[in-house]
């Protein structure tokens, strides 16, 4: 009895030393011993075999999991940024480097000294333009009224048609009258120089001259040659007394108002 109970011992105390032995260590266990009850007599039987302990399984790598980001603190939760750093960070400015300034300043000269070129040429030439203007205006004034005047004093020395002799003379007038029109001729393309009513109204009298001495010379010639069918040779050919005398009336109508125009004229002239 005694020394099956003896046995029972030591198989219970050897079992766990051989199972260490048997298996590789993969970390150390505190002991445990279970506290030894009285085992009642039994037959002696012969020792068990000690447990096989299965190999450990080789350990293994834990998954690498990426850190959580840092929570996002709203700006009010944030720390108070501190009054003197606010100060230093809103005085400090916005610096623009040297060759920036630079390329800056050259464009706005430039841009500057053009509009300024610009507006400097458009004025000069807007008053070279209107002096050139002027001068023409006053050169076509002066023309016009020095012949407007010449042309009224021959019409003064128009004489009256009452009869044949004197008729002669009436168409040789007018038509010499008719034909001083050359400062007239040469103006034509300045009459927008002057003012519109002046230029219709040199307009106007021109015309009306020249068709009168157009008349007085078709009635000269019409009666040239009735008096060429008369064989009324070495006579003196004139028109009809009383065309004469209407013409000479077209020709004062021709005439009348002619001092304004001539002092209107001598008015632009200046």
């Amino acid at each position: 009895m005694i020394r099956g109970l003896a046995l029972a011992v030591l198989i219970s105390v050897a079992g766990p030393v051989l199972a260490q032995t048997a298996a590789p260590p993969i970390q150390e266990e505190t002991p445990h011993f279970q506290p030894i009850r009285p085992v009642a007599p039994e037959p002696v039987a012969p020792p068990a075999a000690p447990p096989v302990v299965p190999p450990a399984a080789p350990p293994v790598a834990a998954p690498v999991v990426p850190p959580e980001p840092a929570p996002v603190v709203p700006p009010a939760a944030q720390d108070p940024v501190p009054a003197a750093v606010m100060a230093i960070e809103t005085k400090v400015p916005f610096q623009i480097p040297n060759w920036a300034l630079g390329i800056v300043v050259l464009s706005v000269a430039f841009l500057a000294g053009s509009f300024l070129a610009g507006v400097v040429g458009a004025m000069v030439f807007k008053a070279l333009r209107r002096s050139e203007l002027k001068a023409r205006r006053r050169a076509v004034a002066t023309t016009l009224a020095t012949e407007l005047e010449t042309r009224r004093l021959a019409f003064e020395a128009v004489p009256l048609p009452p009869n044949a002799e004197a008729g002669v003379s009436f168409v040789s007038s007018v038509i010499s009258l008719a034909g001083i029109e050359a400062g007239y001729r040469s103006a034509q393309g300045e009459l927008f120089l002057l003012p519109p009513q002046t230029a219709a109204n040199l307009s106007v009298h021109y015309a009306a001259v020249q068709r009168v001495a157009e008349f007085v010379k078709g009635q000269s010639l019409a009666a040239a040659v009735r008096m060429m069918q008369a064989n009324r040779l070495g006579g003196h050919p004139c028109p009809d007394a009383g065309a004469m005398r209407d013409a000479h009336v077209e020709m004062a109508a021709a005439f009348r108002g002619i001092d304004k125009v001539i002092s209107g004229l001598k008015s632009l002239a200046k």
